[in-house]
This record gives C-alpha cells, structure tokens and sequence, in this order.
C-alpha cells in the first residue's frame, strides 16, 4: 500500500465582500488542525478550470460568478491523514451574480452528503488564524488588494 494520495488539480476562488474586503471562506471543523480554505474543488478531466469553478460554486453554495479572471497556480505538496498529498490549484478572483450572495453570514456546504462541520463563511480580511489555504493565497489575496488600491 502506497503511502500517497496522488496528485490533484483544483480551481478555487477568491471572493472579498464589497463593503469589507472580508473573504468568502470554508472553514473546516477538524479540531486537531482547524484551517480556511477558498471555495471550489477538483478539476475534473477534459474540464477547464474556471468551468470546474463555476460548477463547483453552483454545487457548494447555489451560486453563479461573474468577473472571473485567472490570480494565479499554486502547487502544494503536504501531508493529509497520514499520506501525501500534492496539489496544483488555479487561484481566480471573481464576483458573485447575485449581490444578496454577500450578505449571507453563514451556511452548510449544499453538496456535502452529510453535516461534515465544513462552513462557508466570511473571513476577515486581516485574519491570521486559522490559517488559509493552500500555502501561497495569502499573496494572491494581498496582490489582488494592491491591485485595486491603484
């Protein structure tokens, strides 16, 4: 039995509420080692990323994005359950459709099956803690910010 998990390719959004800057987040429960993540999920084969992200927000959280542009790829090798793992992620930016999505304070992740403890939520945007992943989005975050303080 191999002690990998393989390698993944995911599409993951950054979302900032308007009036705040605070970032549209999952926030996993796992109490060992809690941490935030951009919505989105696995690139499935012969699917273009930014498709794979609207698909994958519309499953998550019933919502449809406009103004997506590519932030930048992230590749992450780290360890999960007890296995490598190795990611490359395409970081986009992006604005919901419906200007109502930014004032949900709260809510369960639609395609979970079952209540995991996994949230979507909003971040403020000078938060540390948990940490934010995958390691390299901070940046991105932080860029896009500069961007449009020009």
């Amino acid at each position: 039995m191999s002690n990998e998990r393989g390698q993944v390719v995911k599409a993951m959004v950054v979302i900032q509420r308007p009036r705040d800057g605070a970032l549209l987040v999952s926030e996993h429960a796992d109490p060992a080692r809690p941490f935030h993540r951009p919505l989105g999920g696995h690139v499935e084969f012969g699917e273009y990323a930014e498709d794979a992200l609207r698909r994958e927000l519309l499953e998550e959280i019933g919502q449809g994005l406009s103004d997506v542009r590519l932030l930048g790829v992230l590749e992450n090798i780290f360890e999960w359950e007890r296995a490598q793992a190795h990611e490359v992620v395409f970081v986009f930016a992006a604005s919901f459709l419906d200007a109502s999505a930014y004032e949900i304070a709260e809510q369960r992740i639609l395609d979970h099956a079952e209540d995991d403890g996994t949230r979507v939520r909003w971040r403020d945007a000078s938060a540390v803690n948990p940490p934010l992943y995958p390691n390299g989005v901070a940046d991105l975050v932080q860029g896009l910010a500069q961007q449009r303080a020009v």
